[in-house]
């Protein structure tokens, strides 16, 4: 083999470990080592080098194409995490409920310092939310002031609880019961809410976990014109210590989730933005409480991160596993940096009392 050919196998060999790595990845907590948790956050990007490297050697030296072909392979349903290939059903069976989702970012592609700018980018953004208007339950994150003021005046038949930090949840039937979840911080938090139509009771979570706050760091990093080593360093050690950081809060805070989740008495619906991809140990806390509807139903590349880092899928609805996934969207509108998703979920009658109770 030749030396370049040898070069490339090894680095084939490399993405091949960090493929499999991302697959671990979900199974780690990260309070024992949070370093593998990258590999989960980069896996789409992983899994793409990985298939050209099969193109690259499938023209050059076919037998070598096994050792990522078989790593995709293993790992299939990871694959089915990020690119899902099911269909819409053609008609419900049974009673339905329509859940929409979606990180507003306080309605900013809403705004503008110029008033007169301002107005037409808000009736923009009115327009857009008016294709929601007979959805059942719509669960918001990021709302400040201005966008819940868009919020109330969009949806007025809605009920709607907010807690001015940040998650919402709208509802065009009354809540029976409704609290929050405390993280103890001022920007993130979870709603919950206790909702009853057609005789059935679901209790519904507005989620909004941790963010990296690490977007500004790196572009101010990958801005550089002339790259100082030593302050280079300086800068990706403490964006690798503020990632460590912020991860492990959203692991500890979806386990607070989940606690508070496992002793519903209702079937549940946890929808919103967990700032974590599903090679993620959060994900793996939420995909065991319920089914992630774009692996029931999605169609396509799962992206909800409108933002700069490509090909990720961080907005979430998981629904109990008593109820069917009807259908599942990305409306992929750029009026934030995430993307809404809309599902409708399907029961028949109603579900004994001994099936549905968290004990």
């Amino acid at each position: 083999m030749k030396f370049f050919d040898r070069t490339i196998l090894l680095f084939n060999l490399a993405a091949v470990v960090a493929l499999l790595i991302a697959y671990v990845a979900p199974h780690i907590d990260p309070e024992l080592t949070w370093a593998l948790s990258f590999f989960g956050l980069f896996y789409p990007i992983i899994l793409l080098i990985n298939i050209l490297f099969i193109f690259y050697w499938v023209f050059k030296k076919p037998r070598y194409i096994w050792p990522s072909l078989i790593a995709i392979l293993f790992g299939w349903s990871q694959l089915n995490s990020f690119i899902s290939f099911k269909s819409h059903q053609p008609e419900s069976e049974g009673e339905t409920i329509s859940i929409m989702s979606f990180n507003i970012s306080n309605a900013s592609f809403g705004y503008d310092k110029n008033k007169k700018t301002r107005e037409i980018k808000k009736e923009g953004l009115i327009d857009f939310l008016d294709q929601f208007k007979n959805t059942d339950i719509l669960c918001f994150q990021e709302v400040g002031d201005y966008a819940y003021e868009i919020l109330k005046k969009n949806f007025p038949k809605h009920h709607i609880y907010f807690k001015q930090k940040g998650a919402v949840i709208l509802s065009k039937y009354p809540f029976r019961d409704k609290g929050e979840i405390d993280f103890g911080t001022k920007t993130n938090s979870c709603l919950w809410a206790d909702i009853t139509l057609d005789e059935e009771t679901f209790r519904v979570y507005s989620i909004h976990l941790q963010s990296n706050q690490i977007t500004k760091d790196t572009e101010k990093l990958a801005n550089q014109k002339e790259l100082n080593q030593k302050q280079a360093w300086y800068d990706i050690k403490g964006i690798l210590r503020k990632f460590r950081n912020k991860h492990l809060q959203r692991s500890r805070q979806a386990e607070k989730i989940e606690e508070h989740v496992k002793k519903s008495p209702y079937k549940v619906i946890m929808a919103g933005d967990l700032n974590d991809p599903p090679q993620s140990y959060t994900y793996k806390v939420f995909s065991l409480l319920g089914n992630d509807a774009f692996r029931e139903k999605g169609a396509g590349i799962g992206t909800t991160f409108a933002g700069k880092i490509p090909l990720l899928r961080i907005d979430y609805i998981f629904a109990d596993k008593n109820l069917k996934v009807h259908d599942f969207t990305i409306i992929k509108d750029n009026y934030s940096d995430h993307y809404p998703i809309t599902t409708t979920l399907e029961w028949n009658g109603k579900i004994d009392d001994e099936s549905s109770d968290k004990q």
